[in-house]
C-alpha cells in the first residue's frame, strides 16, 4: 500500500530533516531541535530540548505539523 502525503507535509517533513538546532513550537512550548531520524514510512522521530522540561522530548514529525496546522 502507498501513502500519498500531500506538498505541504512533504515540504514540513523536508524542512524537519535539516533542522537540528533550529527552534520549534511543540505540543509542551518551544525547544531545540537536538536530533532527527527516520521512523518507518513517511515519518520522522525528532527529539527536542525544551526549557520547562528535564531531558529531551520525543515528537512524531506528524505530530509536529498538525501543532503547525499541516494534515497530511
Amino acid at each position: 500500500m502507498t501513502k500519498t502525503i500531500s506538498p505541504e507535509m512533504k515540504s514540513f517533513m523536508s524542512d524537519l530533516w535539516g533542522a537540528e538546532g533550529n527552534f520549534i513550537d511543540t505540543p509542551l512550548g518551544r525547544g531545540r531541535i537536538e536530533s532527527v531520524r527516520t521512523k518507518a514510512g513517511i515519518d520522522l522521530e525528532v527529539m527536542v530540548a525544551i526549557n520547562d522540561v528535564d531531558g529531551f522530548t520525543l515528537f512524531n514529525g506528524t505530530e509536529l505539523a498538525a501543532e503547525h496546522g499541516i494534515r497530511s
